[in-house]
């Protein structure tokens, strides 16, 4: 995988809030690179000609286990990257007022596949369904008509306070203090929930 990097110093180690990722042991410096006047347009195929979430699978065209190889031909090189230890987060802005990123999760199988493939994907944009419908802007009422949902944990973004809500199906959504749904993270069904690197943007 090709981004650029400049280490910072701190571990990251401790567990980030507000989001659900598979788990990954062990700590270390991170690379860390930003465009801030990038703006990437995201692909056709990942637009809402294909904006289906299919838990535990995929989301739109990105596909769980598939190589990071596949979606830099798409996208491009991302806007913002960080890595350490096999593991690595690529973010993606849309060309939108609104911003809407795209971020994936990638992981390499250390001695076994050196390959980096999609462990999560997290989408802000409300283009995005599940086949009941349920999308960024949907209520958590809503929601748990369809999904199981376990509390996981919540963080705090600008004096709001979000919380992250779990399916053992594949799925997680992001919910905000007024209980409208902020983003949508597709995971592997029964994938664990601790990490150190963040799937969304660095305050």
């Amino acid at each position: 995988m090709k981004c650029q990097k400049n280490l910072f110093p701190h571990g990251l180690a401790v567990a980030f809030s507000g989001l659900v990722l598979i788990s990954c042991g062990g700590g270390g410096d991170a690379g860390q690179s930003r465009n801030e006047n990038a703006a990437t347009e995201l692909p056709q195929t990942a637009g809402p000609e294909s904006p289906v979430l299919v838990p535990g699978a995929s989301a739109g065209a990105f596909k769980l286990d598939e190589p990071d190889s596949l979606i830099l031909r798409q996208l491009g090189q991302p806007d913002y990257s960080d890595a350490a230890m096999g593991k690595a987060v690529l973010l993606w802005y849309t060309d939108t007022a609104e911003g809407h990123p795209l971020s994936i999760f990638t992981a390499r199988d250390m001695g076994n596949d050196e390959t980096a493939r999609i462990q999560q994907i997290r989408v802000t944009s409300p283009v995005f369904e599940t086949a009941e419908s349920i999308h960024v802007g949907s209520t958590l009422t809503g929601i748990r008509d369809h999904y199981q949902l376990t509390p996981v944990e919540t963080y705090e973004k600008e004096g709001e306070t979000y919380s992250v809500y779990r399916s053992d199906r594949g799925i997680a959504f992001e919910v905000g203090s007024d209980d409208s749904c902020t983003a949508i993270i597709i995971h592997h069904a029964g994938a664990d929930v601790a990490t150190y690197l963040p799937l969304r943007p660095a305050e």
